[in-house]
């Protein structure tokens, strides 16, 4: 019957067809969209939240405070991962995919609620952390959730483009994130957003995590959990004995991975607006266009990858390119002009789109059935939080400590090579069967 989800010999499961495979599709991306919106919003909205929730006397230090909030969030992740992970691959798929964007969408709409520095003094900068620990805490099984469930739903030969369209959604979430407060901004003013118009973004949020909560109660069922006898003891412990070396690698893949993406896609519009005459809202609206080139981008680069280059390589290659690239397109948009910003950010997201393509089915083919969430969520999360999640932060440092606006360019470089070393150890399984 169309739109259901049947066993197949061996425990596996067939693909949705029908309006089970759009529903499929549908609830697998809608909670990137939350997720996404939300990281975007906070980091575009960080130099109005370093002004909002912490004391006004060293705006650069407010700033990397700011940024230290966010990057706690991620480093929230990895037990997010842990916890999401042993959930999804002892109880399922589905209740992880509900939960997860549950506790993603509330915390949001509380940030919006969340009384000021002005009103509460510290207790505003400590809830500012707990929530945003809260938010880390669920994205650590929302990703890796959603993409796990899309790769092990689709076809054989499609499980790179089903992958993508995780992505998709998170780019469909920045545009969102990107996009909202630039047109709050444009339409009330800066000094408005400051003292009270920085909530509607986030209040909007708690209405797109409604969406998703909908639509992934009537997901169709994911395959089956495994067999007991291919389950015994807990999901960490076996990865661990089993798939230690894939397990250190992809961690590797994953912080080189959270670098190169959060310096040029969510530190560059910033920094944009900082250091060059480029306003704030500009830059959030040259961020919204890139990041509807990378929707556009995103399905056929997942196709090259299931048809074309081995997933590996293009990653390999996508990550050479960045790290070439990276300080003369920072160097380019450094001249102030407008349309040379937007080139410099158009050309990076199209650069970024590769990995943002590709990674995400390299992540579920890389880890045995009984334990893939979990090894996804860890390695990822672990990585990514660690290397993306404290990225904006180390490059505000970096250019203050240094005086050079480039600085954030120069620390993309190794991390780089890092990833290509990284990924270019493990084999490549994007012409293989899952195991």
């Amino acid at each position: 019957m169309a739109g259901t989800t049947g066993p197949l010999p061996g425990g596996a499961a067939a693909p949705p067809s029908g309006r089970g495979s759009f529903r499929a599709l549908a609830g697998g991306v809608a909670g990137n969209v939350i997720e996404w919106y939300d990281f975007a919003l906070y980091g575009y909205l960080a130099v109005v939240i370093s002004r909002v929730f912490f004391p006004p006397d060293d705006p650069t230090a407010a700033l990397i405070a700011a940024y230290g909030i966010f990057a706690a969030g991620y480093l929230m992740r990895p037990l997010g991962g842990f916890l999401f992970g042993h959930l999804g691959d002892t109880l399922g798929r589905k209740p992880v995919l509900l939960l997860s964007v549950l506790l993603m969408a509330v915390p949001t709409v509380l940030l919006g609620l969340l009384p000021t520095y002005a009103d509460w003094g510290l207790w505003a900068s400590l809830a500012l952390v707990a929530l945003r620990m809260a938010q880390g805490l669920s994205v650590g099984g929302e990703f890796s959730g959603s993409v796990t469930y899309l790769v092990e739903t689709a076809p054989a030969d499609r499980r790179g483009l089903a992958g993508s369209w995780a992505n998709w959604g998170c780019v469909v979430g920045m545009v969102l994130g990107a996009g909202t407060p630039a047109l709050v901004i444009w339409c009330l003013g800066q000094p408005a957003v400051e003292a009270w118009a920085w909530r509607l973004p986030f209040l909007f949020g708690g209405l797109i995590g409604l969406l998703a909560l909908l639509l992934r109660r009537g997901l169709p069922e994911p395959p089956p959990p495994p067999p007991p006898e291919e389950t015994a003891g807990h999901p960490v412990r076996r990865l661990l004995r089993e798939e230690p070396r894939t397990l250190a690698l992809m961690t590797l893949f994953s912080a080189a991975y959270g670098v190169v993406f959060f310096v040029p896609v969510v530190f560059l519009p910033t920094w944009l607006a900082l250091y060059t005459p480029i306003q704030l809202h500009e830059a959030l609206f040259i961020a919204t266009l890139a990041y509807l080139l990378q929707a556009l981008l995103l399905p056929p680069l997942a196709l090259a990858s299931d048809r074309c280059i081995p997933r590996t390589r293009f990653l390999a290659l996508a990550f050479l390119l960045l790290g070439v690239f990276a300080v003369p397109l920072y160097a380019w948009a450094a001249e102030g002009a407008l349309w040379e910003a937007v080139l410099a950010v158009w050309l990076f997201c199209a650069l970024i789109s590769i990995p943002m393509a590709v990674a995400p089915a390299t992540y579920a083919e890389a880890f045995d059935r009984g334990h893939r969430l979990t090894g996804y969520s860890l390695s990822f999360n672990l990585g990514f939080g660690l290397g993306g999640g404290t990225a904006p932060m180390v490059c505000t440092w970096l250019i203050s400590a240094s005086g050079n606006h480039l600085a954030a360019a120069f620390y993309l470089i190794p991390f780089a090579l890092v990833g290509i070393l990284a990924i270019l150890s493990l084999p490549d399984r994007s012409r293989t069967a899952l195991r």
